[in-house]
């Protein structure tokens, strides 16, 4: 039996120094992961004004406590200052947010991961509390370091994507449309997964899920960022749920048809869908019942740091009466946004205001400005880019002439890059970037380690691009074959660096303990023999080397077994799991090389064959794999993007 008098407890008194939801919640997750970390620890949490007098861990803002790093807007701008040793000391921020940011700052520092979502993928070590120091003074490098609600959904997992988020740095979560029914009917309803039985789930259901990711944003106090799409469609009478989403001529209010953009001499949904339809701008009625849209929805949701106010989800119907043909669309959305933001001050409502630029709206405007700079946001989304090198490494594009519903999208990864310079000679306030690595493309790369590199390029680059910070619209479940890519980018947007081999080499050694480096090379190889420009369509698929390319692949895959097998008994439940999403993965990639060797080697037949085994086998095992991997996306890019372009291409040929 252990002498009682041999085991040494510290007790972490832990005083809370102001009454902030955020700061109260980081004192909490402090106390939680301490003993975690130290069982023979304990903690005990109480109010408290800092006072240098008293021996304890002060956590919270305080103006007698040591200043963090000088930001330029303590509500928008995140800093951190931790100065703990022998089990005192304090920890601080900018913001009740940075307080929570840096009180996972603390455990990272103590060797602690957050491989996963949930508490299970906590990758907590055994230290001795009372015996570590960790000082870290620093800043932000950006201002905006979000995630924004994409994908196949259930509740559970967007509430631990919120609650990832300050564990990895981010500070803000953006929840789409007036009514995300698109991410959450995929997953209750089980679409493109005939394996699991549908759950219908109500226009009523899906709002009381907003108001539980509001709570918990709330409490972490995370910046809300909302809406974006959707506000068109609502001011014709139509709550848009979906993307695209099919409506009928009949649903839009009798007395909004007429301001309904006019094009080729109609004015009607465009391709039936309220959220891809534009209005006719110049028609005054227009810009005044959106302002008004706009400062009621923020006067009843006061929560919303960042309200995104854009215009309809597709090119090409622009309005073309005699109001509007002459004028750029950029020009008519300047103006609507001047008309929100006279609102909005009538109102002395504080919200920031994001605009988008995007389709048509690339084009600056040449004769409207913005009154009032500061109230707005500049969102650059350069949606149809290529993700095969780093954005601002692709120069010497030049931008197209403005023509009037002709717009043709910009491939290039710096294809837009000219537009946005544009818009950067008229409008010189904040921005950031609402880009797609996590939505599409990483299904493009099967090991996961190329897409997560040109990522952390590309969020080393914002700074010299002229924006500050980047939204991830990505999905929620792209956690296989490893989370390294999301660890990756939250370090990249609070540091500004890509110092990728090291990061990544911390991050697999605590998702896959001591053959972590050999699960890295692993699945790097895997991205360099998949070779991603093939499966984008910039490079043939058929042809004899890729054939060949794909033939060994399977080879390849059983030769790391041992190594995965081995492995899938390891004592800790982290480390465990990593391996068997591991294990799965290597299986779905030995089936997509079946599939790619097929279809290079010319036999669509039996490349159709193998994916019909392949979405057999993902469909089956997805209720095990469910928090990693996003079976509806997984069929969406390939049944949409990518087997069409490889049965439509002949020898030799690229899109």
């Amino acid at each position: 039996m252990k002498d009682p008098a041999a085991m040494k407890r510290h007790l972490w008194d832990i005083r809370v120094t102001d009454p902030s939801p955020a700061s109260d919640f980081a004192a909490a997750e402090f106390a939680r992961l301490i003993v975690r970390l130290d069982p023979d620890a304990g903690a005990e949490v109480a109010p408290g004004r800092f006072s240098p007098e008293t021996r304890a861990l002060w956590i919270g803002l305080d103006p007698a406590l040591p200043p963090p790093p000088a930001v330029d807007d303590p509500e928008d701008d995140d800093a951190i200052r931790i100065e703990v040793a022998a089990g005192a000391g304090f920890i601080t921020g900018s913001n009740a947010r940075s307080v929570l940011i840096a009180v996972y700052r603390f455990f990272r520092e103590a060797g602690c991961v957050f491989v996963r979502p949930g508490r299970s993928g906590e990758a907590i070590p055994r230290r001795d509390s009372a015996a570590l120091a960790v000082n870290v003074c620093e800043r932000a490098a950006f201002r905006h370091r979000g995630i924004c609600l994409e994908g196949s959904v259930g509740i559970e997992n967007v509430l631990e994507t919120i609650d990832l988020a300050p564990k990895l740095g981010f500070n803000a979560f953006f929840t789409q449309l007036f009514r995300p029914g698109f991410a959450f009917r995929r997953w209750y309803l089980h679409q493109n997964n005939p394996e699991l039985l549908p759950t219908p789930v109500s226009d009523a259901t899906i709002d009381a899920f907003v108001r539980d990711c509001d709570e918990a944003i709330r409490r972490r106090g995370l910046h809300h960022h909302r809406i974006g799409h959707g506000w068109i469609s609502k001011l014709l009478g139509i709550t848009s749920s979906a993307w695209h989403e099919a409506n009928r001529e009949e649903e839009v209010a009798p007395d909004r048809r007429q301001l309904i953009a006019l094009v080729n001499g109609e004015r009607k949904l465009f391709s039936g869908s309220g959220i891809d339809t534009n209005l006719c701008y110049g028609d005054p009625r227009v810009a005044d019942l959106l302002a008004r849209e706009v400062a009621a929805y923020a006067r009843e949701n006061p929560q919303v740091r960042y309200l995104h106010f854009w215009l309809a989800d597709h090119a090409n119907n622009q309005c073309e009466c005699e109001r509007c043909r002459d004028r750029r669309p950029a020009d008519q959305y300047v103006e609507l946004l001047n008309r929100i933001d006279e609102r909005l001050r009538a109102e002395n409502s504080p919200v920031k205001i994001v605009f988008l630029i995007y389709l048509d709206l690339l084009w600056a405007p040449v004769e409207a400005k913005l009154d009032h700079p500061e109230r707005f946001v500049l969102l650059y989304a350069p949606i149809r880019r290529s993700y095969s090198v780093p954005m601002a490494s692709d120069t010497g594009h030049s931008a197209a002439p403005f023509r009037r519903n002709d717009f043709v999208p910009t491939p290039e990864a710096g294809g837009t890059l000219p537009y946005l310079a544009a818009w950067q000679n008229v409008f010189s306030g904040d921005s950031f970037i609402f880009d797609y690595h996590y939505m599409w493309d990483y299904l493009n790369d099967p090991g996961g380690i190329g897409c997560a590199r040109i990522m952390t390029e590309d969020v080393r680059n914002l700074k010299e691009l002229g924006l500050n910070g980047m939204m991830s619209c990505q999905n929620l479940r792209v956690f296989l074959p490893s989370g390294a890519g999301m660890t990756l980018m939250g370090d990249a947007l609070w540091s500004g660096q890509s110092d990728f081999d090291n990061r990544s080499g911390k991050f697999f050694a605590a998702a896959f303990g001591a053959d972590g480096g050999r699960a890295f090379a692993f699945l790097e190889h895997l991205s360099q023999e998949f070779d991603p420009p093939v499966l984008r369509g910039e490079k043939p698929i058929r042809c004899a080397s890729a054939a060949a390319r794909y033939a060994a692949l399977p080879e390849y895959i059983d030769a790391f077994m041992p190594v995965t097998r081995k492995n899938l008994d390891a004592p800790d439940p982290v480390i465990r799991r990593s391996w068997e999403c591991l294990a799965f993965h290597a299986e779905v990639c030995r089936k997509l090389a079946e599939l790619l060797r097929a279809f290079a080697a010319g036999d669509a037949a039996e490349g159709d064959a193998c994916w019909l085994a392949l979405r057999r086998f993902v469909c089956e095992n997805e209720s095990a794999f469910q928090r990693e991997f996003d079976v509806f996306e997984f069929i969406l890019v390939w049944e949409n993007k990518i087997l069409p372009r490889f049965r439509s291409q002949r020898e030799g040929e690229v899109e």
